[in-house]
């Protein structure tokens, strides 16, 4: 649990949760730290600090409706990186190690001695590094979907599969299709809100983009070093459920039976990584969830317990 104490818990939940209505945060502001200029969104509250850090091409408006839950027991605040709007992208310092090292700053920025981390797919590597480089600094680690071998993952997602999405050729208006989308949608208010950070000068976004292709190069092609993380930490692991993945399926279709067996074979895989990583961590714990890679947003209420 993020609000309580660790316990070792797994859950499967058939269901998504309805999204949150998203809350920004009542404030923000911009925190200098070794060269950038760094958005950060702050809900308040009182407490420790709990820093929410975004995946990759996110901004801290990601967790506009999982953050204000914490602000009981926590000041809750989230972090976008360097190179990602609104906050600056300097012209170097797109390291894992440099983004840690903005962390620290953002950490002495607020008044915080130590916190509880929070990331999102590639910021649980940002939050390893943390963990390394400043041990003292960290009561916990929560890595919502971001704790495995980022390098293997990306591996694995490249292997030949009998079936994955639809294809181009799918009836989007079907019924079953209909029905799929809204059941598992891929877009919600909050990412919608989250992705107007994007709406800057074409140029702009290129030149970004440029600057932060080393970070995915750097996580696809470094070991994720877990084990060296001595604070307690939570992994949340999603694992897509057949009707998640293939909902838009019928079971009269010719390639229901190869769409199980593709389920089935990846639910595998995935609960493997998941279950290694969360045994590497040397106080580790392991939450699995139905839901996709937003598993924050998947299974909100299960996230927040």
């Amino acid at each position: 649990m993020l609000n309580r104490a660790f316990v070792l818990l797994v859950l499967v939940a058939g269901a998504t949760s309805p999204a949150a209505a998203p809350q920004p945060s009542p404030h923000s502001r911009f925190i200098l730290a070794n060269g950038a200029r760094l958005y950060v969104a702050d809900w308040g509250g009182t407490g420790p600090l709990l820093l929410f850090l975004p995946g990759f091409g996110n901004g801290a408006h990601i967790f506009d409706g999982l953050a204000p839950a914490f602000t009981d027991r926590f000041h809750v605040a989230a972090l976008t990186p360097r190179g990602f709007p609104p906050s600056s992208a300097p012209d170097s310092g797109y390291t894992i190690a440099q983004l840690a090292a903005d962390v620290r700053v953002v950490l002495d920025s607020l008044g915080a001695d130590r916190a509880v981390l929070a990331g999102h797919s590639i910021s649980g590597a940002v939050i390893t590094r943390f963990a390394i480089d400043y041990p003292n600094r960290v009561i916990a680690a929560v890595y919502l979907d971001g704790a495995y071998d980022f390098g293997e993952s990306y591996r694995r997602s490249r292997k030949p599969r009998a079936i994955r999405g639809p294809p181009a050729t799918a009836d989007t208006l079907s019924t079953a299709f209909r029905a799929w989308r809204q059941r598992y949608p891929d877009w919600d208010a909050i990412r919608e809100q989250d992705s107007h950070m994007w709406d800057i000068d074409s140029a702009e976004i290129a030149r970004r983009q440029a600057l932060v292709t080393p970070l995915a190069d750097e996580v696809r092609s470094t070991p994720h070093e877990v084990w060296r993380v001595r604070a307690p930490a939570l992994v949340v692991c999603p694992i897509g459920s057949m009707e998640r993945s293939f909902g838009w399926l019928t079971r009269d279709s010719t390639r229901w039976q190869t769409a199980q067996q593709v389920a089935r074979e990846f639910g595998a895989e995935k609960r493997a990584v998941c279950e290694k990583a969360a045994h590497q961590l040397p106080r580790g714990h392991l939450l699995v969830l139905e839901g996709g890679h937003y598993v924050f947003l998947d299974q909100r209420e299960a996230v927040v317990r």
